[in-house]
């Protein structure tokens, strides 16, 4: 990593990582936390040694669209709105590079926010239990959830970039947060799949897109091949996001457009 990329990968994790990120990922932690309390989630670790999935992420299925997109909506806009692009664009960087910086991001950023997300709910659940293996746990939702991360990373990414300001960008992740909740998205999916006399197993697959329902999938490792259609749904999602993203970024013209 030349020294060109590394500052700008180092500025623009940084910039993810801010205040707001943290205070944001900090609360998702929390509501976790409070319903493993207040719901079934101690009386099954407790007394059957299980941690139910939908105790550990239903604050993601429910937030975690916003919650993600709150860190990348404005990750191009807001340095565009305030000529940041232009300063760095007459310094001789390349657009590649920079976008690449972006991706890069939009990688390492998601095991971070996992691991803010995890690593509280595991320690109490390790407290409560007094066995240490339930340690295994942030390991085998880590890749689930950081999969789930990234794919509505590269969405906000995409947003910013072809939206061009941040209150435009904000506002599309508002509504593409609600439309890709999982239980909106199903009633969607039911709906549509009705009037074109879809069969339950393609409704089931059509509904696989929204990442709060593939992320459960790919906790499953019994079901070899519900986990390998949402191991491919997460990779085409990511490749045709940031591919769109490339692509538009690269004809965009950002000179003076803060002016």
């Amino acid at each position: 990593m030349n020294n060109q990329l590394k500052y700008l990968f180092y500025r623009d994790v940084k910039k993810a990582l801010s205040p707001r990120t943290i205070c944001i990922w900090g609360c998702m932690s929390a509501i976790c936390v409070f319903f493993f309390f207040t719901s079934s989630g101690k009386y099954d670790l407790i007394e059957n040694g299980k941690v139910d999935f939908m105790i550990l992420m239903l604050p993601q299925i429910i937030f975690g669209a916003w919650a993600v997109l709150s860190v990348y909506f404005d990750l191009v806009s807001a340095d565009r709105e305030h000529n940041v692009l232009d300063c760095i664009l007459c310094c001789g960087v390349k657009k590649n590079k920079l976008f690449l910086s972006k991706v890069l991001t939009s990688i390492i950023v998601p095991l971070i926010l996992s691991m803010i997300y995890l690593l509280p709910i595991t320690a109490v659940i390790v407290g409560v239990s007094g066995q240490a293996s339930y340690f295994i746990l942030s390991l085998k939702y880590l890749l689930p959830l950081w999969g789930y991360i990234m794919v509505f990373a590269s969405f906000g990414l995409t947003i910013s970039i072809i939206a061009r300001s941040s209150k435009t960008a904000m506002i599309w992740s508002l509504a593409s947060g609600l439309i890709l909740m999982p239980r909106f998205f199903m009633i969607i999916v039911d709906g549509i799949g009705s009037i074109l006399k879809w069969t339950q197993t393609t409704k089931n697959t059509v509904s696989m897109i929204s990442p709060g329902i593939s992320m459960e999938a790919l906790s499953d490792f019994s079901n070899i091949t519900r986990l390998t259609n949402a191991s491919v749904i997460f990779s085409v999602c990511i490749i045709i996001c940031l591919s769109i993203a490339f692509m538009v970024f690269r004809k965009q013209d950002e000179l003076n457009y803060g002016e």
